[in-house]
Parts: C-alpha cells; sequence; structure tokens
C-alpha cells in the first residue's frame, strides 16, 4: 500500500495513527507530498489533490480519511477502530468537526488575511471551542483507544499546532489529561504534526 500524505494534516494523522495501532505501518509507503504543488504522481492518485489517498496493492486509490479507515478494518487486525456504535461515532465526529473547522480556517487565511474575523472565520473558532466542550463532557477516565480517543487527541494536538496562542486544553480538561497519558505511545508520539 502507499499512503500520500502530509505531516501536518490532522485527516493524515487519523490515518497514520490507526496503521500504526493496527501493527500495519511497516506495509505501507508513506510519500508526503505537498497537496498544494500539484505533483503528477499525487494527482493521478488523487485528481483533487487532497490527503490523505491510500493506492491499495491491487491499485485501488482510496481518497477520505474515514473511508480509508473503513478499509484498513477491513484487512487489519482487530479491535474495529470504528466500533463503538453510535455514541462511539458521535464523538468521533465532534473531535473531526474541531479539526475541520481549523483546517477551514488555515486554508481560509490563504485567500483572505482577516479571514478569523469575518463571518466564516468566526463560525469556526466558535466550532472548535464548542467542540472542545461537547468532547470533554463525553470523555470518559476509562477511555478506550478507537477512533474517538484518536480523533480527540488529533484535535487537540492540531489547534495546539496551528494556534498556539490559545489555552485549548482548559476547554477539554479530560481529554487534555487522556492526550498527556498517551503521549509516549508510538502512535501519538510518532505523528505529532511537524511543519
Amino acid at each position: 500500500m502507499k499512503l500520500y500524505a502530509n505531516p501536518t494534516s490532522p485527516f493524515v494523522r487519523i490515518v497514520r495513527m490507526v496503521l500504526i495501532e493496527k501493527g500495519l505501518n511497516e506495509s505501507v509507503d508513506t510519500a508526503f507530498v505537498d497537496a498544494w504543488a500539484d505533483d503528477p504522481a499525487f494527482l493521478d492518485a488523487n485528481p483533487a489533490g487532497r490527503v490523505p489517498t491510500l493506492v491499495t496493492d491491487d491499485g485501488a486509490r482510496l481518497t477520505e480519511a474515514l473511508l480509508i479507515l473503513t478499509h484498513l478494518d477491513a484487512v487489519g487486525p482487530k479491535p474495529a477502530v470504528l466500533a463503538g456504535g453510535p455514541a462511539a461515532l458521535s464523538a468521533a465526529g465532534v473531535a473531526i468537526g474541531v479539526f475541520d473547522a481549523a483546517v477551514a480556517v488555515i486554508i481560509g487565511r490563504k485567500s483572505a488575511p482577516d479571514f478569523d474575523t469575518g463571518l466564516v472565520g468566526k463560525k469556526r473558532f466558535r466550532t472548535m471551542q464548542e467542540g472542545l466542550r461537547r468532547l470533554d463532557a463525553v470523555f470518559t477516565d476509562s477511555q478506550d483507544f478507537g477512533l474517538p480517543a484518536i480523533a480527540a487527541i488529533t484535535a487537540l494536538d492540531y489547534l495546539a499546532f496551528r494556534f498556539p496562542n490559545h489555552d485549548w486544553g482548559s476547554l477539554c480538561p479530560k481529554v487534555a489529561a487522556f492526550r498527556d497519558a498517551q503521549g509516549d505511545r508510538p502512535s501519538v508520539r510518532d505523528t505529532v504534526p511537524r511543519g
């Protein structure tokens, strides 16, 4: 398998974390690309030019993080990352919404220097803040390391990386404590966003 990735993308990170958790990381050739550079090989794999993109051993091109995770659950060892029923998927959705809003701000800033203070920018920051609060409300001390945990850690780390002047952990102290407790876990440690 070949994974087209970027070391800062939170969508890539959840895939990379799952690869490590399932013991599939060694069977994947990871190619770090600049999604804005329109590399021909990358565009051949995904004409939308978005990461992550996974090319399977039989040549299928999977182009969305959750679709890739579905495939990894099918081919990788248990436990399934997408397990846990509606409550788990709901929590994961809140966390993914947090980092999706953050990515929207970063992209919005590329075209509008005042994006943060405009209507859409304010809404995205509200989504990040309220999402962390809601995520913390459903997080438990005995949280399994499935998609809700992976997405929550990814959300918190991505916000700290992109918006370091905010105290994001104060909005979700249970998530922050869980993240700190998992800091040495290879899937967490080896995928921290850098750029």
